[in-house]
């Protein structure tokens, strides 16, 4: 099966192609080049695309709001010969430290909290049995460690307000229907570049292979 994983930013896009269990980068394009990139995709005639898109839209999460199941988050466009998958590389970070086999027991045992930084910029998740209840966005540089750790407590019991986040200049923040049992989402796991900001806030962890993860994950639904 021909199999490629494509990466989408605002400045270039990255086509790689599986090959045995891993994927290889084929060809580069500037943002710029978008017919050189439809004509070269078009000559692969892939069976199966993943496409990974880069956005800094808050919008991404009220996904929430029509399912806690970030799988259905995904957009697939399947014809006669071909399978395209589709979705914001945040989900990609999100699903792949969620298959990780110590978040997945964790979080099946009660609600944890998992946060995901890059270049400062940091979401967080409340997630249980693999379902997604809430999320916020936010830069690291723009709180204190005093700010951070109130945030988390009160996007723990569901109290943090949208309109606080986006006083903090940060992006914003969605609640919805916590669920009881889920017990108060302590356990806390991080994905970080900057270990500095986060380390007194919960677990480190390392999200590695996203691309085969994903490509794992959809083709089982």
């Amino acid at each position: 099966m021909k199999t490629l994983y494509i990466e989408k930013n605002s400045h270039d896009i990255k086509i790689f192609r599986q090959e045995n269990s891993s994927f290889q980068l084929l060809q580069e394009f500037s943002s710029a080049r978008q017919e050189e990139y439809a004509d070269f995709l078009k000559g692969l005639s892939p069976e199966q695309t993943y496409i990974s898109i880069e956005n800094s839209d808050f919008g991404f999460w009220n996904n929430i709001h029509k399912s806690h199941n970030p799988l259905a988050w995904v957009e697939k466009t399947k014809t006669r010969n071909s399978c395209t998958y589709q979705f914001d590389v945040r989900l990609e970070k999100l699903l792949s430290a969620l298959a990780l086999p110590k978040i997945n027991e964790r979080n099946f045992q009660e609600g944890i909290t998992l946060i995901v930084e890059n270049n400062y910029n940091f979401f967080a998740v409340l997630a249980y049995k693999n379902e997604i209840y809430a999320a916020f966005e936010h830069d690291i540089t723009k709180l204190t460690p005093q700010t951070l750790q109130k945030n988390l407590e009160e996007f723990r019991f569901g109290w943090l307000p949208h309109e606080e986040v986006i006083k903090q200049n940060g992006s914003g923040c969605i609640i919805k229907d916590i669920p009881a049992e889920a017990e108060g989402f302590r356990p806390t796991f991080i994905a970080c570049e900057h270990e500095e900001c986060f380390n007194r806030f919960g677990r480190m962890i390392s999200i590695e292979n996203t691309k085969e993860t994903m490509v794992q994950l959809l083709r089982a639904i």
